[in-house]
């Protein structure tokens, strides 16, 4: 569990903790990600987030949207309020 100071953030694009990973305009071919084997499409981003490098040792997942849109936190996201 990570305890945050502040608001606790509703989309990882906009975390502390996240990364972009990738960001492909609309006008670009795309790629295929290293970390998870998808495809990274045009027209959309991606972000890893750094707290799953203390889980897993390294990234496993990429969280995709597309450009101009946010990334909604998942489920798995350890993030929680602090009770103070």
């Amino acid at each position: 569990m990570y305890l945050v100071p502040t608001e606790l953030p509703k989309y990882c694009n906009r975390c502390p903790f996240g990364h972009c990973n990738y960001n492909h305009p609309y006008w670009s071919s795309g790629s295929d990600s290293g970390i998870d084997g998808k495809r990274n499409a045009s027209g959309t981003y991606g972000y890893t987030c750094n707290l799953e490098i203390k889980e897993n040792g390294r990234f496993t997942k990429v969280l995709r949207a597309n450009i101009g849109e946010d990334i909604k936190k998942p489920d798995w996201c350890e993030l929680k309020e602090s009770e103070d």
